[in-house]
């Protein structure tokens, strides 16, 4: 099977990134199964357009006798529906009809054998029916009834999620979990933060489950830890994302293989050194060698082959951390050569000369800063501090757009 991590499609990247996508499948022809694992939008800017041509290339893949499973994301949901909702009716008229390829827009659970194995697909619902589900019945565990008490939607829908997993699991002994949800506090290769029931998650024990295989999108840096494969995203959204490789995954009995691709490079770095083309070479290895690193084999998937692109400077925007933002000096930290031919270039102010926000907020608990739920809760502590009379303004805008 291939694997296709969160799409984010724009109006940008739209013509390159579905390339990428055509040329990729193109060079597997053996795989007939795809999976694209959410967030094919941001539900707040997407371009309708772009979403369309995105499903022009889905009929053309399912037209090549492909079998597509559609995963929603939480990007994907707009109000009370999905922002594909039109393009799912068709979608789903269409795998009624005769033929060997299959389109299949998941937006609620569904249990399905797929090359082998028994694969629980639970995509970001807006709602979870657990009488739909047999096996729900059987994953009462003391965290659930804890979780399904809470006074909190989220950690309520967490404990339905988590009922599900643990029914499913006992029913059908071993089984693939593809999703698009979080896992509650830890911290995986690469990532500064973690996430708690709060943001709606799985329970860090599945990641003990032996019998259990989970993957995913939903987060946006690769990696692999214990039974979970994270693919990640398929480009670089924003420089929140600088200093990360991307690409797609090919899955076969077991064997994982990475392929890089370059949208656009986001590198951000702090040195004394001159920045030359030769300098942002070795970086960009370096960058190579820790993705390696963080797709490293386990039990669960074998890491067989890598395959990277070299760097293109044209689709590079380097962000430098100086101390002064002195755009007149620019020659001494970036060479003149390098800067004609990146994308973009850009002066930062080093991190060492920024005021830290957690001094400002007078040193919260560090408990605290160690899931989203607990950000969220420090940035409205701050903005009530720092800005009294407009918080009210501030927390609607953060609400409107699912940030609070």
């Amino acid at each position: 099977m291939l694997l296709i991590g969160d799409l984010h499609i724009t109006a940008k990247i739209k013509t390159e990134l579905l390339d990428q996508i055509r040329a990729f499948v193109a060079s597997q022809p053996k795989e007939r199964n795809l999976i694209f694992l959410g967030d094919f939008v941001y539900h707040f800017s997407y371009d309708r357009a772009s979403l369309l041509a995105l499903f022009e290339l889905f009929l053309e893949l399912y037209a090549q006798d492909k079998s597509l499973y559609i995963l929603a994301g939480n990007h994907d949901r707009l109000g009370n529906s999905f922002v594909f909702e039109e393009g799912k009716k068709v979608f789903d008229l269409l795998a009624k009809q005769q033929g060997s390829g299959g389109l299949h827009f998941i937006t609620e659970p569904r249990l399905t054998e797929l090359e082998g194995e028994k694969v629980l697909f639970l995509p970001f619902c807006l709602e979870l029916n657990e009488e739909q589900h047999s096996a729900f019945s059987f994953g009462k565990t003391p965290l659930t009834e804890e979780l399904l008490q809470s006074k909190d939607k989220n950690e309520q829908f967490s404990g339905k999620l988590n009922q599900l997993v643990n029914g499913y699991l006992k029913q059908e002994k071993k089984l693939t979990l593809i999703h698009h949800y979080y896992i509650n506090k830890v911290q995986f290769p690469g990532y500064r933060s973690s996430f708690s029931y709060k943001d709606i998650a799985f329970s860090e024990q599945l990641l003990e489950e032996v019998d259990l295989k989970m993957i995913s999108g939903h987060l946006h840096m690769p990696f692999q830890h214990k039974n979970y494969l994270c693919v990640g995203s398929a480009w670089a959204t924003s420089p929140l994302e600088s200093n990360q490789l991307k690409g797609f995954f090919s899955l076969n009995q077991g064997e994982l293989c990475f392929f890089g691709q370059q949208l656009i490079n986001y590198f951000e770095l702090e040195t004394k050194e001159l920045v030359d083309e030769q300098f942002l070479s070795t970086f960009f290895e370096n960058l190579i060698q820790q993705t390696k690193k963080n797709l490293v084999s386990t039990p669960f998937y074998q890491g067989s082959y890598c395959e990277y692109p070299e760097l293109d400077l044209k689709k590079t925007i380097l962000t430098l951390k100086v101390n002064q933002l002195d755009y007149e000096q620019v020659d001494q930290w970036i060479a003149s050569e390098l800067r004609t031919q990146l994308l973009d270039f850009r002066l930062k102010k080093s991190s060492a000369q920024v005021k830290d926000l957690l001094t400002q907020l007078e040193k919260p608990d560090q408990d605290q800063l160690q899931t989203f739920g607990g950000w969220k809760e420090l940035l409205k502590a701050f903005l009530q501090k720092q800005y009294p009379e407009e918080f009210g303004k501030y927390e609607a805008t953060l609400k409107e757009l699912k940030i609070l």
